[in-house]
């Protein structure tokens, strides 16, 4: 937003991540980093195993100098679940023959070295992640050293560029959300290197003002659904039990359906609820990203 001194002078202020280097390496380019992770129950405690991770190294004015993506071995005993197998196309077998972790973090770290990274941008929570996996592990202690002081130069843009663009209404857009406004599509591929990509292309469209969708209308779809989904209570399969044809409750129907109740995200859910009920099948409310996908194929056909 423009602002004007006494003199009326226009600064404008400048969109996404600050070029500010935090504690840590005090270099000015910058990296784009996402992880894949196992991350699950065990015994008593928990894993959080990196097992995949993709970078993008900038200039500060995001021009790509770099990039690196490897797989890692994952720690001895454990094992990759179905879900994170087909979310991430990842294998068991893949991994057992990956580089070690002390190999590509001694990669990493030499990259970031060599091009005097100042700041690692992350979406969500991976500095927490890569941290529980950090000290899980014995390291040696000049590695030990430079991987704190690689996660130290992390940091989470997620709520940085959420308010940005959404006018402070949402700090909590997820990567699809943010794909979908600067039209990039809502489809996350779960691929380290992917991701990285598509966050700073994200950036890029954002600080030169090329989002395709309006930000602020975005949080206010998604603060809608939130409030909708809250107060949804029957449509799942073990609900058909409820179902009930009734004319009475078909003209119960149609006559608050006429006030226009859907216009409000608890009223909407009564509406949706109880034309489930009566036997007029289920409503499902999509994400944004997918109302999008879904407008956008309609108007192509």
């Amino acid at each position: 937003m423009a602002t004007k001194d006494n003199k009326t002078k226009t600064t404008t202020k400048k969109k996404g991540p600050s070029q500010t280097a935090p504690a840590g390496f005090k270099g000015k380019n910058q990296a784009f980093l996402d992880a894949e992770y196992l991350s699950m129950r065990y015994k008593k405690g928990s894993i959080e195993d990196v097992i995949s991770v993709g970078v993008v190294i900038t200039t500060p004015e995001h021009v790509e100098l770099d990039r690196y993506y490897s797989t890692i071995q994952l720690t001895r005993g454990h094992k990759l679940p179905p879900l994170i197998v087909e979310l991430t196309g990842l294998t068991n077998e893949e991994l057992e023959f990956a580089p070690s972790y002390e190999e590509v973090m001694t990669e990493l770290l030499s990259r970031i070295k060599k091009w005097q990274v100042g700041k690692i941008c992350v979406w969500g929570g991976d500095k927490n992640s890569f941290q529980r996996d950090f000290e899980s592990r014995e390291l040696e202690k000049p590695l030990k050293r430079g991987v704190a002081k690689f996660i130290s130069t992390f940091e989470n843009i997620q709520k940085e560029v959420s308010l940005d663009v959404t006018g402070g209404l949402d700090a909590n857009l997820s990567l699809a959300d943010m794909k979908t406004i600067c039209g990039l599509g809502g489809y996350v591929a779960h691929n380290a290197l992917q991701d990285a990509e598509d966050m700073l292309e994200c950036i890029r469209l954002i600080e030169t003002d090329q989002m395709k969708y309006d930000g602020v209308k975005a949080a206010e779809y998604k603060k809608f659904r939130g409030e909708y989904v809250k107060n949804r209570s029957f449509g799942e399969e073990e609900d058909e039990g409820y179902i009930i044809k009734s004319k009475y409750g078909q003209k119960f129907y149609e006559e608050i359906q006429k006030m226009n109740f859907k216009d409000d995200p608890k009223t909407k859910a009564f509406m949706d609820d109880l034309g489930y009920i009566i036997g007029k099948g289920d409503v499902y409310m999509g994400t944004f990203a997918e109302m999008m996908a879904e407008n956008t194929e309609e108007h192509n056909n």
